[in-house]
């Protein structure tokens, strides 16, 4: 059990509706293994519009899962382990930015949302946990098995460039 770090750096977070597959823009999609617990302990984002801008960051259960996330293979995203000489677990959580069905945001009222909203003209936000309060995903499927943090239009966010990262840690 190390905990990881999940980054996007230099992204557009194109703003999409709940309850949509999100295809066309930047989302950040953790999703465990079967029945593995994974636990969120912060979501940190920064604002890099040149104006101000609503971002209507969301962190989501996802109602439907990506299909075929993509690989993370460029230097603007990343998930690595914070402790150098850790060891990653066998049953490897799966992180993306894209994908080519992306998942979908679930907006069931019996699923919890975690707004992190800010202005996206150098607004920073940093949610972090505090013990026993952390975000959990676990499941065999959705909506439990995965999550997923991006510009909700629904939460009345607009197109907005900024960086991000999720700290988590699978068991």
């Amino acid at each position: 059990m190390s905990k990881r770090i999940f980054t996007a750096r230099g992204q557009t977070f194109n703003a999409a509706a709940d309850n949509t597959a999100l295809t066309a823009v930047i989302f950040m999609y953790i999703q465990a293994q079967s029945a593995q617990l994974v636990d969120v302990l912060e979501v940190k984002i920064s604002g890099m519009q040149t104006a101000s801008t609503l971002a209507g960051f969301q962190l989501h259960r996802a109602s439907t899962n990506a299909t075929t996330p993509t690989a993370l293979a460029t230097a603007s995203a990343s998930d690595g382990l914070m402790l150098p000489t850790g060891t990653a677990l066998a049953s490897t959580v799966t992180t993306a930015i894209a994908a080519a069905t992306g998942p979908t945001g679930s907006n069931a009222t019996t699923d919890a949302v975690l707004d992190i909203s800010l202005n996206g003209f150098g607004g920073i936000l940093r949610w972090n946990a505090a013990p026993t309060q952390e975000w959990k995903i676990q499941g065999t499927a959705a909506p439990g098995i995965a999550s997923v943090l991006y510009n909700s239009s629904t939460a009345g966010g607009t197109n907005c460039a900024a960086n991000a990262h999720i700290i988590y840690e699978p068991y």
